[in-house]
């Protein structure tokens, strides 16, 4: 694996994180890149692979994220049942990572 594709997934996990919301998490990605790449050719494998695993799961958040969205947005023209926007809550959240 080279160092080309450990920036191409890492700038595409940013970029899902930067649609999260979650600047924290980005800044942790981005101290992540750095780090990786001034490492040895075994723990550069490594973190490869857990930068891949990171980035499913971010993009399984990322997924989530569009679905609470859309939930809520059928639930505030009231087509459901409401369950987010109930007493009148309006069902915004700070980030969606967790």
């Amino acid at each position: 694996m080279t160092a080309e594709f450990f920036i191409m997934i890492g700038i595409l996990t940013g970029s899902l994180i930067i649609l999260l919301k979650h600047w924290p998490l980005l800044l942790i990605q981005i101290i992540y890149q750095i780090v990786a790449l001034n490492t040895t050719n075994l723990v550069f494998n490594l973190l490869v692979v857990i930068q891949i695993i990171f980035g499913i799961w971010v993009f399984y958040r990322t997924l989530r994220a569009v679905d609470y969205f859309y939930t809520l947005e059928l639930d505030q023209i009231e087509r459901i049942p409401q369950k987010y926007t109930k007493g009148g809550k309006l069902g915004q959240k700070k980030h969606f990572l967790f």
